[in-house]
């Protein structure tokens, strides 16, 4: 009686420890599903990058750029009919970037037409670009151009540097460059104003640069998108699927659907 009776309080305790297993297998299940869903459709995203293009997709939305800590640019400026536009040290036409200076000394200084050409001055550069953003040329010490250049002046076929040694001049095939005096100061290119609505346009466009969907998605998939209380939370995530997984398999064990030739052979051995 007293083994029969232990028996029955095993299974008892057994039946209570499934019967709990069970609902928070449920609860459990149902909090996971929504992040194995946002996992399989991060993680196919991730997989397809390049088909995509979540590389080459630059995000303007503002919360995340200062989420990133993305800056917005500090110099602004617009030329030639507010078709070309510096943003620190990038160079657009219209929303096509052309030109990003990498070296900290060399400051882009203007953009002037020459005939049916664009020059992008720099302190130490001239990058000679179409009217559709094609590059031509770039001329730099080397081709004998007087530096540091600091503003610039186009008329009809000549171009003039301003440099801390004088007047700089040459013809469009900026070959020689001859020093000149003038009565006159040259007309330099200058900036166009900017209202509100494009200089904060423009500094969207500048931050976009710096931050795309890859990197996005990428850090959303593992957590660091919120640091390290949001990797924290995904390793919580992972191991309540590890969780899953074992309590899944331990019920399916307990429960498994027994096969007919088992359940015979069960029979015969009671029946001996």
């Amino acid at each position: 009686m007293s083994k029969h009776k232990s028996k029955r309080s095993k299974l008892s305790i057994h039946a209570r420890l499934i019967r709990h297993l069970r609902q928070w297998h449920r609860r459990l299940g149902i909090i996971a599903a929504f992040f194995l869903i946002f996992l399989s459709v991060t993680g196919v995203a991730l997989n397809h990058t390049t088909l995509l293009a979540l590389a080459h997709q630059p995000i303007s939305n503002t919360w995340l750029l200062n989420h990133y800590g993305v800056k917005p640019p500090e110099d602004i400026r617009y030329y030639q009919n507010k078709k070309w536009l510096v943003t620190d040290n990038l160079v657009w036409l219209d929303d096509k970037l052309l030109l990003e200076k990498d070296e900290s000394d060399d400051v882009i200084i203007s953009i002037a037409k020459l005939n049916n050409d664009y020059l992008v001055a720099t302190n130490a550069q001239l990058v000679i670009f179409t009217a559709t953003g094609e590059l031509v040329d770039k001329i730099d010490s080397s081709s004998d151009l007087p530096a540091p250049i600091t503003a610039i002046s186009v008329t009809g076929n000549n171009v003039i540097l301003k440099t801390d040694n004088g007047y700089y001049q040459s013809d469009s095939d900026f070959f020689d460059w001859q020093r000149i005096q003038t009565v006159k100061a040259p007309t330099w290119v200058m900036g166009e104003p900017a209202n509100k609505d494009e200089i904060q346009a423009a500094k969207i466009q500048y931050q976009a640069q710096f931050l795309s969907w890859e990197r996005v998605i990428l850090d959303a998939h593992s957590g660091r998108l919120f640091g390290d209380l949001g990797v924290l939370f995904m390793d919580i995530i992972a191991l309540i699927l590890i969780l899953l997984s074992v309590s899944g398999i331990y019920i399916w064990l307990r429960y498994r659907p027994v096969s007919y030739t088992h359940l015979r052979a069960h029979e015969t051995k009671a029946n001996l």
